[in-house]
């Protein structure tokens, strides 16, 4: 089975057909197996998941479930996740949420730093879970160079696969240079076809 976990580049976002069309379904449709069966996958993405989130969902679902191959789509840095105060549940706050959670986190806790560092300890995390699982695995995100890579003096860096990441916009352009990829700020269906064959490349 190939897991797909990431936010709402992952899950879909403004596609008028969105189980049918996400890159998700057409990496798994790609080289279809023996009789034309598509390969079995399942996408957990969500829209304004944070990496907090898709750290703890990608652990949780291959804890309960066989997978194979893990895609995990990074997202912007700046979401963090929070569980709430009652019950095994959690929200993601987000830098122009209106709540009050997000207003104060953003307002007295944040910095750029913390984000760098905490993208680097999920990163390192997911990497040392699915080598011990024995899960191929392959990273993409949403992260400019600038939000990650100019704060790489943190612990959690240090001790990465300085194996690249490469950012999903770097494969479909980004929306002020080719509009064509996407519908408003997510890829359309051209966009979803474009990243499919980059991720089937590397992943088979």
């Amino acid at each position: 089975m190939i897991l797909f976990d990431g936010c709402s580049w992952t899950w879909g976002d403004e596609l008028e057909n969105r189980e049918e069309k996400r890159f998700s379904t057409l990496v798994a449709k790609k080289g279809l197996m023996r009789e034309g069966i598509i390969r079995d996958h399942v996408n957990i993405g969500e829209c304004g998941k944070s990496n907090d989130g898709i750290l703890r969902t990608t652990i949780d679902f291959c804890e309960k479930n066989e997978v194979d191959i893990a895609v995990i789509q990074f997202t912007l840095i700046s979401r963090r996740e929070i569980m709430k105060e009652f019950g095994n549940n959690y929200y993601h706050i987000i830098p122009h949420g209106k709540d009050d959670k997000s207003i104060e986190y953003y307002r007295n806790l944040h910095t750029r730093q913390d984000d760098c560092a905490n993208y680097y300890k999920n990163k390192f995390i997911l990497e040392q879970y699915f080598k011990s699982k024995g899960i191929k695995h392959y990273f993409v995100d949403l992260t400019k160079p600038k939000d990650a890579l100019d704060f790489q003096n943190s612990s959690w860096y240090d001790i990465c696969d300085k194996k690249t990441v490469i950012s999903l916009k770097s494969v479909i352009g980004r929306m002020r240079t080719n509009p064509e990829h996407y519908v408003i700020g997510h890829p359309n269906e051209k966009g979803h076809k474009l990243i499919a064959d980059h991720i089937y490349e590397n992943i088979f």
